[in-house]
């Protein structure tokens, strides 16, 4: 994708997620009757804005961040006026500086649920066992290689992942199954993901989505593609092409493929690519190409359920990789910056609308949670220097809040110059 583009996109991309974040405090400081004379979007000088029902909405120079000016919070507002932040109860003040992260939360599966619901899931129209990967004797010799599954509690599966629907965990559930030319009657009962995750279908070699201006497509590989060979090695499922481009970054591979009832013979070399792996970062090979998938559309309950849980999948994923840092499992040279989220908005971009939609869901709640950190000047620090207020029985000095703040404040930005410079290094490492 074009620089400037990226750029663009990026940067928009982001200030949205500032507008949605600070709305959020606007909107509960505003319920509550607090004066707030100020709603920023961008840092800096002004660059136009206007003014309605005493706050002044403006746009600034600098697209890194935003603020809103909550009356009452700053050094020499405190005059006990009731339209200050201050003078409320102190669960209406948790409230507003909450309001932030909920705010970004609920903008995360908002975007979630757009995709869902705007294009669709991808899944597969195939219920055909490749292996089943266990010891369970009981998985073993209820479901075997080469089985098709019919229907499971008296609903037809169309698609793989409509098992995970018609699962009930923990009790009986009645599998019909092809097996040869015998359709079988078979019990299950156990965990759902304990069961399902262990079967592997059977996905044939086809390319379904290629990267636009990566490196598949560069190469000529095409959507419709059907692999035959890697390097002399015979492919039949989509998985054996998965674990050789995996194996062979920065290595030619050679591929043979049918496309229509033309065989093409094209030569390709997987980039490099840093992935999670379990609690550690490994290099994996990445030419940018999808297996051949089905669009599956859903109905708007039960896309709002996937939204709120791909959001949650997210949180847990953030807070396990978090863990991982302060584990030191993982190097903090892992870190990216907002050079790192523009790059990978291109990224997401050439695959499509509804792929950034997911990486700015992503982002977004990304940023909930680092607000919610309870440490100055982010929203759970300040949620901690008010309890502090309280439990003390009054403010604390100006002094130790100004000491706390810009320390906090120094920190943040000593963190955003080390992400920024890992940005730097990987763009020169490139």
């Amino acid at each position: 994708m074009n620089i400037a583009i990226t750029i663009i996109l990026g940067v928009a991309g982001f200030m949205v997620l500032v507008a949605s974040h600070e709305f959020g405090h606007f909107l509960f400081a505003k319920l509550f009757k607090i004066r707030v004379p100020t709603f920023s979007i961008g840092m800096g000088p002004k660059i136009f804005g206007f003014k309605r029902n005493g706050t002044d909405f403006i746009f600034s120079i600098f697209p890194i961040g935003g603020y809103v000016h909550v009356y009452g919070m700053e050094k020499g507002e405190m005059k006990g006026e009731p339209d200050e932040f201050l003078s409320k109860p102190l669960w209406k003040q948790y409230l507003v500086i909450f309001g932030g992260p909920l705010f970004s939360f609920l903008l995360g599966i908002l975007l979630f649920y757009i995709s869902i619901m705007g294009f669709g899931i991808g899944s597969f129209k195939n219920t055909k066992v490749l292996n089943i990967k266990t010891d369970n004797k009981t998985i073993q010799t209820s479901v075997l290689q080469g089985d098709s599954i019919i229907s499971i509690n008296n609903k037809k599966i169309i698609f793989w992942d409509d098992m995970y629907s018609y699962f009930r965990s923990e009790e009986e559930n009645l599998f019909k199954i092809k097996r040869g030319n015998e359709i079988l009657d078979v019990s299950i009962k156990g965990e759902k993901s304990a069961f399902l995750d262990r079967i592997v279908p059977e996905l044939p070699p086809v390319i379904g989505q290629v990267e636009k201006n990566g490196i598949a497509a560069k190469a000529g590989l095409k959507s419709g593609d059907i692999i035959l060979t890697m390097d002399t090695v015979e492919i039949k499922q989509w998985n054996e092409f998965v674990d050789i481009i995996r194996k062979n970054a920065n290595t030619q591979v050679s591929l043979s493929l049918l496309r229509g009832i033309d065989t093409v013979k094209i030569n390709i070399i997987p980039k490099e690519q840093k992935i999670l792996d379990g609690d550690s970062v490994i290099a994996i090979g990445y030419v940018g190409a999808l297996r051949e998938f089905n669009i599956k559309r859903v109905n708007p309950f039960y896309g709002c359920y996937l939204a709120v849980g791909q959001s949650i999948s997210t949180i847990k994923l953030i807070s396990y990789q978090v863990g991982l840092l302060l584990s030191k499992k993982v190097s903090t040279k892992e870190l990216g910056g907002p050079l790192a989220i523009i790059k990978l908005t291109g990224q997401s971009m050439n695959w499509g609308v509804n792929t950034l939609l997911g990486f700015i869901a992503f982002i977004t709640i990304n940023l909930a949670l680092i607000n919610m950190i309870p440490f100055p000047p982010l929203d759970g620090g300040q949620i901690i220097l008010f309890t502090l207020n309280r439990i003390f029985g009054k403010k604390l000095s100006d002094r130790i809040m100004g000491f706390v703040e810009y320390a906090g404040f120094g920190i943040l930005i000593l963190l955003m110059l080390y992400v920024t410079y890992n940005d730097v290094l990987r763009l020169f490492h490139k």
